[in-house]
C-alpha cells in the first residue's frame, strides 16, 4: 500500500515543483498539500473502497484550484497578461469573457478598465468579427474564380489543338464560360453588398456594447472624468457612423432607389441581373433598418453628443484639465457639434485660463467656510435624529435621514448627497454610524414585534434580505466608490459591523478584500489596526 501511495505522489512531483517555481504557494502550504494528498491516497488504497473517499479527494483538488483563482484575481496585471495571451492565440470570445469577469471583480476600484474594455469592443473585437464573416463570404467567390480559370484554360487548349470538326464542343465551352463569368460578376457584387452589410451590423453592435460598458462604469464611478470623456468620443463616433452609413441605408431602403455601378454598353444584357441586385440591396437595407432601435434623427443631428458634452461641462465647471481635454475632442469633430456649444466651451476655458488665481482663492475660501457650516449642520442633524428617535420612533428617524440625503427615489446612486460629504469630518462619520445603528435596531425590533404578535411558520422565522437591507447595502456600495471608500477606514469598519449584525455574515470577507483594494496606504494601515482591535475585543 505504501509503495503505491508513494508512486502516485512521485507522479505528481512535476506539478509540485511547478507550484514552487511559479510561487503559487509557499513552502509550508506545499507541505500541507502533499500531506493531504498522501492521506487521500492511503484512503483510496484500502481494500474496501468507498465513494466518499473519491468525493473527498475531488473536493480537495477543486478547492485548491478555487484558491488559486481567488488569490490571483486581485492582480490586475495577471488579468491583463492573460487577456493579451488570448489575443495572440486569436481567442476573442475568451477575451470578451475575461473582460466581463475582470470588470465584475475590479469594476468599482479601477474605472480605467471600463474604458479599455470599450476600446477593445470597438477596435480589435470588431475587426476579428468582420474577418471571420468575410472569410465565410469569400469562399463562394473563390470557387467561382477557380471554375472560371479552368474553363478559360480549357477554351485556349481547344482553340489551339482541336480540329474544325469539334466546333460544337468549343461553342458549349464558350457558353459555359460566359455563364460562369456572369455568375462571377453577380457574386462579386453580392459579396461587396454583403461585406458592407456585415461591416455595418458589427459596428452597430460594437457601438452599443461600448456604450453599455461606459455607462455601467460611470454608474459605479461617477466621479471619474476619464469615463465621461470616453463617452464623448464614443458618441462622436456613433454620430459619424449614423450619418455616413445608417442614413444612406434609410434613404435607399425602397426598391428602385439603389444606385449600383452599371455599364451603358451592357445595360440591355444585364437588365435582369441589375433588377435582381437592386431588389436584394433594398431588402438588405430594410432588414438592417429593422434592427436599428435608436432615434436616427436625434443621433445624426448631434443632439446625443451635445447632451454628453453639456453633462461634462456642468459636472466639472472649474476643472481646467477636463475642459481642455473636452475641447480637444470637440475640435476634432467640429462638423458634428453646433456652434453654440462650442462657443460656450471656449468661453468657459478662457475664463478659467484668465483667472486661475481667483478660481483657486475662491475655491479655498468656499471650502473652509463650507467645512465649518457643514460641521454645524451635521451636528444639528445628529441632535434632530436623537430627538426624533425618543419622540416618534426609529422608522420616522430613518425617513428623516433619507429626506436629508436621499433626494431621489430612483436608487441610491442618483440621489445620494451623503457621498459628496468629506469623510474626514468626525461628525460625518458619526452620522454614518447613527444611520446604520438605526437600521439594525429597526430590523431587530420589527422581528421581535412580529414574533410577539403573530404566529408565523418556521420558514418565515428565518432571516431574509428585506427591502430596507438591500437598499442599505446598495447605499454602502455606492459610498465605497466615493471618497469614503478611499479615505475613511471607519466606513469599512461600519460596513463590516452592518453585515455582522443585521446583514449577511458571508459577505464579510468580500468587504475586507474590497477595503484592501480601495483604501489608500495610510487609511488602510489604520483600518487594519481598528480591525485587529475589534477582533481582540
Amino acid at each position: 500500500m505504501a509503495e503505491a501511495v508513494e508512486r502516485n505522489l512521485e507522479n505528481s512531483l512535476n506539478e509540485v515543483l511547478y507550484m514552487k517555481k511559479a510561487k503559487l504557494f509557499r513552502k509550508s502550504e506545499i507541505n500541507v498539500i502533499i500531506r493531504k494528498r498522501r492521506q487521500h491516497e492511503y484512503a483510496l488504497q484500502k481494500r474496501n473502497k468507498r465513494v466518499l473517499d473519491f468525493d473527498a479527494y475531488i473536493a480537495t483538488e477543486l478547492t485548491l484550484l478555487k484558491l488559486l483563482r481567488f488569490r490571483r484575481q486581485s492582480r490586475i496585471d495577471v488579468w491583463i497578461r492573460f487577456i493579451e495571451f488570448c489575443k495572440i492565440l486569436g481567442r476573442h470570445i475568451s477575451v470578451v469573457r475575461l473582460w466581463n469577469r475582470l470588470l465584475q471583480v475590479h469594476g468599482r476600484t479601477e474605472p480605467r478598465l471600463w474604458a479599455s474594455a470599450a476600446a477593445y469592443c470597438l477596435q480589435e473585437n470588431t475587426t476579428a468579427k468582420i474577418r471571420s464573416n468575410m472569410r465565410k463570404l469569400s469562399t463562394e467567390t473563390s470557387q467561382l474564380k477557380e471554375q472560371h480559370k479552368k474553363l478559360k484554360l480549357e477554351l485556349q487548349a481547344l482553340t489551339r489543338y482541336v480540329n474544325r470538326t469539334d466546333q460544337k464542343k468549343i461553342e458549349t465551352v464558350i457558353s459555359d464560360l460566359r455563364q460562369t463569368k456572369l455568375q462571377l460578376s453577380e457574386a462579386t457584387m453580392d459579396l461587396a453588398r454583403d461585406r458592407r452589410l456585415v461591416w455595418d451590423r458589427v459596428c452597430l453592435e460594437a457601438i452599443r456594447e461600448a456604450r453599455r460598458l461606459l455607462t455601467e462604469g460611470i454608474a459605479l464611478n461617477p466621479e471619474c472624468n476619464l469615463l465621461h470623456l470616453e463617452l464623448v468620443k464614443l458618441e462622436a463616433c456613433s454620430t459619424d457612423f449614423f450619418k455616413t452609413r445608417v442614413m444612406d441605408r434609410m434613404d435607399h431602403s425602397v426598391e428602385g432607389d439603389v444606385d449600383l455601378p452599371t455599364d451603358a454598353d451592357n445595360l440591355r444584357k444585364r437588365r435582369k441581373q441589375l433588377k435582381r441586385l437592386k431588389k436584394a440591396a433594398a431588402q438588405d437595407n430594410a432588414r438592417f433598418m429593422a434592427e436599428v432601435t435608436e432615434d436616427i434623427t436625434f443621433v445624426t443631428s448631434g443632439s446625443a453628443l451635445k447632451l454628453v458634452v453639456e453633462s461634462v461641462m456642468d459636472r466639472w465647471p472649474d476643472d481646467l484639465k477636463t475642459l481642455e481635454s473636452l475641447q480637444q475632442i470637440v475640435s476634432a469633430v467640429p462638423n458634428l457639434m453646433d456652434n453654440a456649444t462650442q462657443t460656450r466651451l471656449l468661453s468657459k476655458l478662457q475664463e478659467l485660463q484668465n483667472n486661475p488665481k481667483q478660481r483657486e482663492t475662491s475655491s479655498e475660501q468656499t471650502n473652509s467656510s463650507s467645512d465649518d457650516d457643514l460641521r454645524k449642520r451635521l451636528t444639528n442633524y445628529t441632535t434632530q435624529l436623537y430627538e426624533t428617535v425618543l419622540r416618534d420612533g426609529l422608522s420616522v428617524a430613518l425617513d428623516l435621514w433619507n429626506s436629508w440625503f436621499m433626494k431621489d427615489e430612483h436608487g441610491p446612486m442618483k440621489g445620494d448627497q451623503f457621498r459628496f460629504i468629506n469623510p474626514q469630518i468626525p461628525e460625518a462619520v458619526g452620522l454614518l454610524r447613527i444611520r446604520l445603528l438605526l437600521h439594525s435596531l429597526n430590523v431587530s425590533w420589527s422581528i421581535v414585534g412580529q414574533m410577539d404578535t403573530e404566529i408565523m411558520p418556521d420558514r418565515s422565522l428565518r432571516y431574509k434580505d428585506t427591502e430596507a437591507e438591500q437598499k442599505t447595502r446598495a447605499w454602502l456600495d455606492s459610498l465605497a466608490t466615493s471618497p469614503w471608500g478611499h479615505l475613511s477606514p471607519e466606513f469599512w469598519i461600519s460596513y463590516i459591523q452592518f453585515e455582522e449584525k443585521s446583514g449577511d455574515c458571508t459577505r464579510i470577507p468580500a468587504v475586507k478584500w474590497r477595503a484592501s483594494k480601495t483604501l489608500l496606504p495610510e487609511p488602510y494601515s489604520r483600518f487594519t489596526t481598528l480591525l485587529n482591535s475589534d477582533d481582540q475585543a
